[in-house]
């Protein structure tokens, strides 16, 4: 791992600093960093980019346009390729089961996708493939359960590319409750990793199958994006659910063969990985 002091010193110099490391940072190393009576979060990258080969510079073209419409904080003018530096904001706790949070929340979506001029791509077959790539050269062992599942992906991927009129759009693709941070009832997008142009029912589907909705609280969600509900928007929306917890499972299973220092989490990778796979041979599309 990058030496967090010597990140410090290049950019701070002697200036008197503090700092901390802050949850929520899977796959990355972040601090609270304290400076001159300002507050920065620092994100070190970690060895996913060896995996999934992210474009940082991409990354921070993004993350300077989506603080242009006023959904992300600004980035720090000395962030690189290697650690990424922002205004730290003070996260409200807050449920996308609440009725004005995911109205908001789908506002910022909308907003997210209509991002142009951002040259990154993205597709969730894609995604899991280069997981699922990881995990062989790391030789993660695959479950049964894991591989009579990508027997699904197949089906997916024919409805998918029989229709691409939703696949155009600039996506998040990890609009999770933890990469929005909520402050004066503004929200606030952080982690554009993975983001690129893509499907948005991949979005929407994050926030179902993560907060575990209902079918109601499902359709209500795409009527506050379409202003109506559609049988065919449901099934695509179920189809991306599916995507994300595979997405989820692999990931997880990816990371457990790396060896990497956790400082923001405590998370088990291989149990959660194999958590998911569980929900999904249950039948379960959600948490």
């Amino acid at each position: 791992m990058t030496n967090v002091n010597a990140i410090i010193k290049e950019v701070w110099g002697d200036a008197p600093v503090t700092y901390e490391p802050l949850n929520g940072g899977h796959v990355n190393f972040t601090y609270k960093v304290s400076v001159d009576g300002k507050d920065y979060v620092l994100r070190i990258n970690g060895k996913q980019n060896d995996f999934l080969g992210l474009s940082r510079e991409q990354e921070v073209a993004v993350f300077k346009a989506a603080y242009n419409m006023g959904i992300a904080p600004p980035v720090h003018p000395k962030t690189t390729d290697k650690y990424l530096i922002t205004t730290y904001i003070e996260k409200e706790e807050f449920d996308f089961k609440q009725p004005a949070m995911l109205e908001n929340a789908v506002e910022v979506l909308k907003k997210i996708h209509t991002i142009k001029g951002i040259n990154r791509t993205f597709s969730p077959f894609d995604l899991v493939n280069k997981y699922l790539e990881g995990m062989r050269s790391l030789k993660v062992n695959f479950p049964d359960i894991l591989i009579n599942a990508l027997t699904k992906v197949e089906e997916i991927e024919k409805r998918w590319n029989k229709d691409r009129t939703t696949r155009e759009a600039y996506c998040h693709n990890d609009y999770f409750t933890f990469n929005i941070l909520s402050a004066n009832k503004k929200l606030y997008v952080i982690d554009w990793e993975i983001s690129g142009v893509g499907d948005i029912f991949f979005d929407l589907a994050t926030i179902t199958f993560s907060s575990a909705f209902s079918r109601a609280q499902e359709e209500h969600l795409l009527k506050c994006y379409f202003g109506k509900f559609e049988e065919e928007h449901y099934t695509a929306l179920k189809d991306m659910q599916f995507m994300n917890m595979l997405r989820e499972a692999t990931w997880s299973l990816m990371h457990s063969g790396m060896e990497e220092e956790v400082i923001n989490s405590d998370i088990n990778y291989l149990d959660f990985g194999n958590y998911i796979l569980s929900k999904i041979k249950d039948g379960y599309l959600y948490y």
